[in-house]
């Protein structure tokens, strides 16, 4: 049937679809422009047009709460509008000064509308006062449509009710009648300062995560509830600076309607709220108690019991969907497997809860052990209370110096969910100024997104890996994911935190967790990684380093890893990310770190220090000898000649990075990459004819198909591996065959410049796979499994990783991006020059 035809059977389908691609050509070709609406005596706001339509109908600009440090006196700006307003319909800057009587203050705000695409608008708001010390405020921006909305959207669900927004990603908006869409972003956390943390480690070794009692920023995103909705009131809000006090304001004690049941045991011995069970020795698994708790969406939770026994506690929180048990309930609670108890002495555990928009599901609450031992466990005064918190403010708006909050909304036709969440993560790299692919963007919106604040009480900059890893600030993770920007302040921040996690020895710290120590430091690549990073801040900001603790990391380095001097590198960890095993002795059996000891010793001679070149040619040697000509690939470890790594190529890469010169041959790192499986085929990819993804770490066989998941009988990690990959039930995930894109990525680039011909077409392929092979997560993920059925198997915990940014750094030495395309690169450019 032809268009005329079409026309003349179905004209009212056609005049009404007619009409539809006219209204979508002139919302989508209509570019955001500004106005401004008001007086002297109300106040001016801005409005945000596309075309002659607001889109926004905005009471206020800001709602600002003031207070002193012991909250005694505080001031409620409930509407600030401007006083004064200069600017066209592209840049808009609004004024007011003003005199706060119960702080007897003075404050100066400049609130500043930028529109930086045709589809995106960056908003500052800026506040500054010259009396006070130490002024404390919550600032808290209401963006109310223009129109009924037909639903809100947020980065992790299509459809959401309303209520506070805490999901990987912090983005919220709402489509309109017209299906179109307008979404509103917020800088980083360091910039913002806000953080997303709602939990710290619990004191001691083994007893994994436990909820806060000040919880910073719950409601960093909300949208109206059902019940405003309902009454007609729509709108998406953003709060900054703004606390739960959880030991404050008011509580319900929660009755359970379920009764506790066995699991894994005949009975429990039960009097009141107190519980006692026995175990036999067995299998690993969960045996305990378990029951349905009255949890509900967006409410905050404390749980409390005394526990003593002989083995230790976990405990364990579930979403259950239709009756079936689902993923873990993780805002709070996390890794509760072995806490530990007394045999003789009762022990307190109290944490909190913050359930976030769940679905309505239900919550069930396993208490007991999984590490299969015998032994008893008594449990008394088990509590569940619902808070009503305190809120309080805890930014902080020092004394002569101006702070600013920055959001951005952008506009566009709504398309389906998973563009959104694209959209999303590029368009606040877009709104920051960052150039690149579609991916590129993703990871630097990623990144920025999961870098913020210490804590409420320390406004230094901080970078988790991903939400699951929160509150943690790992050392490797933060190395690759802020050594692959430009950003000086940020690379200078956070690289001075981990040096004063410098020990007496020389050597840096591997973990830092807000709100509870650490002494983790060990002869990992942590302490190359901190060098490596001196390096560069010395190279790209001219800066003058610390050289009391340069000469300690260096003379640490030289020392813990080469005491000999005869090139071979000996430690007690992996230099790299496959880093689940110690080995006591030290080994010189890892490839990788012999590579990371070359790297090591070239760095410290740029830092000025003396290093022989015939010492680092030594260790170079000492890396090719890794390499197995008959088995054509580097050895992983060499007791294990059939494993290999794509980590194995990491020293390669750096060396090629840093110092653009290589240390292996053609042939080594090309026949090393034709050894890998490469899994995944996807006729959708870009080269359908290779698969999609590799393995990091796998065995080479004879038989077919030529490679095998660890097993029991050719295990390298030992006791992780024995309980972890020894049966199949992990084959292809993690580390035992698990794709992660910043190892395997660099890894192709390195090929490429060692003139591997297949380099540039699996490049293309994995970053296809990163975005579209899970067709619900199009975000970076820790890794990709390798061997799966569905992608209800995939690890909901590897959502959002952020050191897969590094590929910005991979794409340079590749040839394929250029410094400039980072914002930051001109900002230090300007600065250097002047």
């Amino acid at each position: 049937m032809n268009l005329i035809s079409f026309r003349r059977k179905f004209p009212q389908l056609f005049l009404f679809h007619f009409i539809a691609l006219a209204l979508l050509y002139q919302a989508t070709s209509a570019q955001l422009r500004l106005s401004v609406v008001g007086d002297t005596l109300k106040g001016y706001k801005a409005v945000i047009m596309n075309g002659s339509e607001p889109l926004l109908n905005n009471t206020e600009e800001f709602s600002l709460r003031l207070t002193n440090t012991d909250h005694s006196a505080e001031s409620l700006l409930s509407s600030w509008t401007g006083k004064t307003w200069t600017g066209n319909d592209s840049t808009l800057v609004l004024t007011r000064e003003s005199y706060i009587p119960e702080l007897d203050l003075n404050l100066s705000v400049k609130v500043t509308y930028q529109v930086l695409h045709k589809n995106i608008v960056k908003k500052t708001i800026r506040l500054f006062q010259p009396g006070m010390p130490s002024l404390m405020y919550t600032l808290r921006e209401r963006f109310i449509p223009a129109q009924k909305p037909l639903n809100y959207v947020s980065f992790e669900h299509e459809h959401f009710p309303g209520g506070f927004v805490h999901e990987m990603f912090p983005s919220v908006g709402f489509i309109s009648s017209q299906h179109m869409l307008l979404s509103f972003l917020t800088d980083a956390g360091y910039k913002n300062q806000y953080t997303r943390t709602t939990r710290r480690r619990f004191n001691g070794r083994g007893g994994g995560m436990v909820g806060l009692r000040k919880l910073p920023d719950p409601e960093l995103m909300a949208v109206a509830s059902q019940k405003e909705q309902a009454s007609g009131k729509d709108y998406i809000q953003m709060t900054f600076g703004e606390m739960y006090n959880l030991d404050a304001g008011t509580t319900r004690v929660l009755i359970l309607k379920k009764p506790f049941r066995p699991i894994g045991i005949p009975h429990i011995q039960q009097q009141a709220h107190n519980f006692g069970m026995d175990f036999k020795s067995g299998k690993p698994g969960e045996k305990g108690m378990e029951t349905i708790v009255p949890f509900r969406d967006q409410q905050v939770y404390t749980i409390s019991f005394q526990c003593k026994g002989e083995v230790p506690l976990a405990l364990k929180l579930f979403r259950i969907k239709n009756g079936k048990k689902t993923i873990e309930l993780e805002e709070g609670l996390k890794y509760i497997d072995n806490f530990s108890v007394k045999k003789d002495k009762w022990t307190l555990f109290k944490g909190s809860i913050l359930v976030p928009y769940i679905e309505k599901d239900s919550v069930s609450l396993f208490i007991g052990i999984q590490s299969g031992r015998a032994g008893t466990l008594q449990v008394k005064d088990f509590k569940i209370e619902e808070h009503n918190p305190l809120r309080e403010a805890y930014n902080v708006l020092p004394m002569g110096e101006s702070i600013e909050k920055t959001s951005y909304l952008f506009f566009e036709p709504w398309k389906n969910h998973k563009e959104f969440m694209i959209s999303s993560q590029s368009k606040l790299a877009e709104g920051l100024g960052f150039r690149g692919t579609t991916l590129e963007k993703m990871l630097y919106g990623n990144m920025n997104a999961l870098t913020w604040i210490t804590a409420v009480n320390d406004f230094n900059p901080f970078n988790v890996p991903n939400m699951n890893y929160s509150p943690d600030m790992y050392n490797r993770d933060s190395f690759f994911s802020t050594v692959a920007t430009y950003n000086k302040d940020l690379n200078l921040g956070i690289w001075e935190q981990w040096s004063k996690t410098q020990t007496p020895k020389g050597g840096i710290g591997t973990i830092i967790t807000p709100s509870m120590g650490s002494t983790e430091a060990k002869d990992n690549e942590a302490t190359i990684e901190w060098l490596i990073w001196a390096m560069l801040n010395k190279r790209r900001f001219g800066v003058k380093l610390p050289e009391e603790k340069i000469k300690k990391a260096v003379d640490y380095v030289l020392n813990e890893f080469d005491a000999g001097k005869d090139g071979k590198c000996r430690s007690h960890f992996p230099m790299s990310q496959v880093d689940i095993i110690d080995y006591e002795p030290k080994t010189d059996r890892l490839a990788v770190n012999q590579g990371m000891l070359a790297i090591a010793l070239r760095t410290i001679k740029e830092l000025g220090y003396p290093v022989e070149e015939s010492y680092i040619e030594k260790t170079e040697q000492e890396y090719r000898n890794f390499y197995d000509p008959k088995r054509k690939h580097l050895l992983f470890d060499r007791n294990y000649p059939d494993i290999i790594s794509l980590t194995d190529l990491e020293p390669e890469f750096f060396s090629l990075w840093l110092f653009n010169r290589p240390i292996l041959q053609d042939e080594m790192v090309t026949s090393h990459l034709d050894q890998f499986p490469l899994l995944n085929k996807i006729p959708d990819a870009p080269h359908p004819e290779y698969g999609t993804t590799a393995p990091i770490c796998i065995r080479l066989t004879q038989k077919p198909p030529g490679y095998a998941y660890l097993s029991a009988d050719y295990q390298p990690f030992e006791a992780f591996g024995a309980s972890n990959y020894a049966d199949g039930k992990n084959d292809g995930f993690y580390y035992n065959g698990g794709s992660w894109l910043r190892a395997e990525y660099c890894a192709y680039v390195t090929g490429l410049k060692h003139g591997w011909k297949k380099a540039p077409a699996l490049m293309e392929n994995r970053a296809w796979a990163e975005i579209n092979l899970h067709p619900k997560w199009p975000f970076s993920k820790e890794f990709i499994p390798t061997k799966w059925t569905t992608t209800e198997s995939w690890w909901p915990s590897t959502k959002g990783l952020c050191w897969n940014i590094f590929i910005l750094m991979a794409n340079e030495v590749a040839g394929l991006r250029r410094p400039e395309m980072d914002p930051d690169y001109q900002k230090t450019q300007k600065l250097n020059k002047n």
